[in-house]
């Protein structure tokens, strides 16, 4: 992969849509690892199943996002991506990724 070198403070945007950006935060990428199986129905359990390493952020508010699940670069790129937004008026959202990810359904009972 050509990009960030472990270490380096990157950011991450979970979407930019119809005039809201859902940005992730900031934080640093620590390197390419095989994700945890969070469940059939997540990108990072396929990746976990099948022993498949993807990049890995911890951001800055402890939240362990992988590079599957967002839109991630070099900080500076990514606060110049925002600010093209910003000055489109679009509405910058902070979003957790807890949040964001799909739940697993309830089983029949």
């Amino acid at each position: 992969m050509i990009g960030p070198d472990p270490g380096q403070r990157v950011g991450a945007i979970l979407s930019a849509n119809n005039g809201v950006v859902k940005l992730l935060g900031f934080g640093v990428y620590v390197g390419d690892e095989v994700p945890p199986n969070e469940g059939e129905r997540s990108m990072t359990g396929m990746l976990a199943e099948e022993e498949l390493p993807n990049p890995k952020i911890v951001l800055d508010n402890g939240d362990i996002v992988w590079g599957c699940e967002c839109w991630w670069g070099p900080a500076d790129e990514m606060e110049r991506e925002l600010a093209s937004w910003r000055a489109k008026e679009w509405k910058i959202e902070t979003v957790r990724i807890s949040d964001e990810r799909l739940p697993e359904p309830v089983g029949n009972a």
